[in-house]
């Protein structure tokens, strides 16, 4: 069975300095302006996970906020990686509101997108647009009226018994980055176990890929543990 990667592009400058955090800040909440997009240092530290995965042979959903939306280069990128787009929800208060933003994103976006994840797990408020409470049934709903598809829940993985029997959606996810795992399911190794038996969800932010050892060394191994024992990646 396979692994499967999902990819939250939450900051558009990434977060590898203090400038590059506050300028990502500042864009978040309050200023997007379309020639952004053009901007070289915008979304650079995606465009470098991108190649890395190119280079790997590894496609992956990718999930956009209003603030990174992929610009001509990135959007080359992907579609050489045979990736997929979708939006990252923010703003999930009501249909309208919903409906609004994931408007907004495919209206500037020039890559197809097909599917939605929510920004966050319910406990924070992480910008001024984000509506925090985490209601996945209704992103079920609502993906379900506008034809897209809701795959990733945001839930975190305790087991290996949490990837069984998933077949349209995934609830719970195993994060690259260490600090979010569970201490009951937490290894790499584990994880390859798991996906000798079962479709398993991963989760990393290009942002700490590219500011954190950690997390970049963690998705190399991964990288390697799956290859060693011939398990795959897949859409």
């Amino acid at each position: 069975m396979p692994l499967v990667l999902r990819v939250d592009v939450d900051k558009p400058y990434g977060n590898s300095n203090f400038f590059n955090a506050v300028r990502s800040k500042l864009s978040e909440n309050y200023w997007y302006p379309d020639w952004v997009l053009f901007n070289r240092n915008y979304l650079s530290q995606l465009a470098r996970f991108i190649q890395h995965c190119n280079n790997e042979k590894i496609s992956g959903h990718f999930y956009f906020r209003m603030c990174t939306i992929p610009n001509q280069h990135i959007t080359q990128l992907m579609q050489e990686g045979g990736h997929k787009a979708g939006v990252h929800l923010e703003n999930t208060r009501d249909f309208s509101t919903f409906k609004s933003e994931y408007d907004n994103v495919a209206k500037h976006c020039t890559i197809e997108l097909s599917s939605i994840t929510k920004h966050g797990s319910g406990k924070l408020k992480l910008g001024k647009h984000h509506y925090p409470p985490y209601e996945p049934d209704k992103y079920r709903k609502w993906a379900d009226e506008i034809g897209v598809d809701f795959r990733f829940g945001n839930e975190l993985c305790t087991s290996s018994e949490d990837f069984i029997g998933n077949k349209n959606f995934y609830p719970k996810i195993f994060w690259i980055e260490p600090d979010y795992r569970d201490e009951s399911f937490s290894s790499l190794e584990e994880l390859i176990e798991s996906a000798k038996n079962n479709l398993v969800p991963v989760l990393i932010h290009p942002s700490n890929y590219d500011s954190t050892k950690n997390v970049k060394e963690d998705f190399m191994k991964l990288i390697a543990l799956a290859r060693k024992n011939d398990i795959d990646w897949v859409l």
